[in-house]
């Protein structure tokens, strides 16, 4: 994240109110709260700032389906800090995971929202072959970020409107895939959305604490393969997870190899999870693939 990304109303902000920033990344950092009854740090705080420096008109989870997104989106309904929960469907994930994210939200009562990508994953690799490390980005802008701009389009009661998107983004997980991360963040190219964070301080103890106090199912997907499962682009596959979807998905395994055959046809990269040989660079993960990312992969921000 650089300077460039500070929009000037936070800007004038910074220097009214003389508030102490992150040098990295000129955000302001709520102070770290201490720690609840339950043993975890109180995400409450965190939401409750952002709330009152952007004033939202509406809170979605983004929930995948994954572990670390499921305790948030059940932590911050059950605390009334959300007015929805969004799913996007990328359409090359596990159909079990859908399921699962379905039946989550109903046990719930959690109003759900399934956004698709406007050109399917099918065609993009159609044309351009299946993606490597260096065409992560490409595809995270058509598969995710695209979505994320219809669902604050949609929610916005005026052009200046901010739409607060809460992911369950940790520090201990997303410091080593995604480089800097901070638990509040708006970007200039995209003022309207608010990116919050408020399990950033959250442990994998402080998420089985939650879990096991509060009951909070666990999809079968994440308990498997250690990911939502929610996209399978291929970017950054690691070498055995088409052995892993062979032997514990068998129908998106033969989903995948069906899709190599015909983009073989037409003479584009055609192995699914591998880089096409020209490609050198690679490309840091978005905001919210923070799951499927390789551990050498750092970046100054995230999307």
């Amino acid at each position: 994240m650089t300077d460039d990304d500070v929009t000037e109303s936070e800007e004038r902000h910074r220097r009214r109110t003389g508030s102490r920033r992150c040098t990295a990344c000129r955000r302001r950092r709520p102070r770290r709260s201490a720690r609840t009854g339950d043993g975890m740090r109180d995400f409450r705080a965190i939401i409750k700032e952002a709330q009152a420096l952007h004033r939202p008109v509406k809170r979605f989870a983004l929930f995948s389906g994954g572990n670390d997104s499921g305790v948030m989106t059940h932590a911050v309904w059950m605390a009334g800090l959300i007015d929805a929960a969004v799913h996007i469907n990328t359409g090359t994930g596990i159909p079990q995971t859908r399921t699962f994210v379905g039946d989550f939200c109903e046990r719930y009562a959690i109003p759900l929202l399934e956004y698709h990508p406007p050109i399917s994953y099918r065609d993009l690799v159609l044309k351009y072959g299946f993606p490597g490390p260096g065409a992560h980005g490409f595809m995270y802008n058509y598969l995710k970020e695209r979505c994320v701009d219809q669902l604050v389009r949609e929610h916005k009661s005026h052009s200046r409107s901010r739409i607060m998107l809460i992911t369950g983004v940790r520090l201990s997980e997303s410091k080593r895939r995604m480089g800097h991360v901070v638990p509040i963040a708006q970007f200039k190219r995209r003022p309207c959305s608010i990116w919050v964070a408020p399990l950033l301080d959250w442990t994998k103890d402080d998420l089985a604490a939650y879990r096991a106090a509060h009951g909070v199912p666990e999809s079968e997907v994440a308990a498997l393969l250690h990911m939502s499962g929610e996209c399978l682009c291929g970017a950054f596959a690691h070498p055995d997870e088409i052995k892993d979807l062979e032997a514990f998905y068998p129908e998106t395994a033969a989903r995948i190899h069906s899709l190599e055959v015909e983009v073989a046809a037409v003479g584009k990269h055609a192995v699914w999870g591998t880089a096409p040989g020209k490609e050198r660079r690679r490309a840091a993960p978005g905001i919210l693939c923070s799951d499927c990312a390789p551990t050498d992969v750092l970046a100054g921000g995230a999307k």
